[in-house]
C-alpha cells in the first residue's frame, strides 16, 4: 500500500550536496572564524539544552520517578560544558575534534553500509557510493587518530569531509532517478 515503485530524481539529496560543498568553500576561505563559530555554537546548544532539560526536570520526575536523577545529571552536564566551551574556546575545540570524528565515522559507515540500495541504478553507482563512503571514513579515522594535528587542520578537514559527503549526495540524487 505504501511501496513506492518509481525513486526517482531525490532533490533532498541533491540540495544537501549543494549546501554542503557551499558550505566547504566558506569554511575553506574563513578557517579561523569557522572553528570559533562552531565552539560557539555547540556552547549556545549545550547551554540552551542545559536550561531546558532543568526546567524540565521536576515535571519529568512525577513521570518517571527514580531515572530522573540521569536527566538532571545530563542537564548539569550540558551547562557546565556549555560554559566552558563559551569562556574557554580551546577546550571547546578540541571537544569538536573528537565529536566530528565520531560524527564522521557514524554518518559514512552509515552510509557505506547502505550503498547497495544504489544497485538497482547500477554497479557503477554503487562502486562511487563505497569509494566516496570509504574516502569519508579515512578522513574521519584521522580525526580520531591525531587530535591535536586535526585541530590545527580540522576547517581543512571538515571542508573535504563536506566536499565529499557533497559530491556523494549528488551522485546518489542523480543515481536515484534510475530506480
Amino acid at each position: 500500500m505504501f511501496r513506492q515503485t518509481h525513486f526517482g530524481f531525490d532533490w533532498g539529496e541533491f540540495i544537501t550536496g549543494i549546501a554542503l560543498l557551499i558550505g566547504a568553500v566558506v569554511m575553506l576561505r574563513n578557517p579561523g572564524a569557522t572553528l570559533l563559530t562552531l565552539t560557539f555554537i555547540f556552547a549556545i546548544i549545550a547551554i540552551t539544552r542545559g536550561i531546558a532539560t532543568l526546567a524540565a526536570w521536576s515535571k519529568l520526575r512525577q513521570f518517571t520517578g527514580k531515572l530522573s536523577w540521569l536527566s538532571l545529571l545530563a542537564g548539569i552536564a550540558d551547562l557546565v560544558l556549555g560554559v566552558l566551551f563559551l569562556f574557554q574556546p580551546g577546550l571547546g575545540t578540541v571537544t569538536l575534534t573528537y565529536l566530528f570524528a565520531g560524527w564522521f565515522l557514524i554518518d559514512s559507515l552509515a552510509s557505506l553500509f547502505n550503498a547497495g540500495h544504489l544497485r538497482q541504478a547500477g554497479t557503477g553507482w554503487v562502486v562511487i557510493e563505497v569509494i566516496l563512503d570509504l574516502l569519508a571514513v579515512f578522513v574521519g579515522v584521522m580525526l580520531l587518530m591525531n587530535p591535536v594535528t586535526s585541530m590545527v587542520s580540522i576547517v581543512t578537514l571538515l571542508a573535504m569531509f563536506f566536499g565529499i559527503f557533497g559530491v556523494n549526495a549528488i551522485v546518489v540524487a542523480f543515481a536515484r532517478r534510475n530506480i
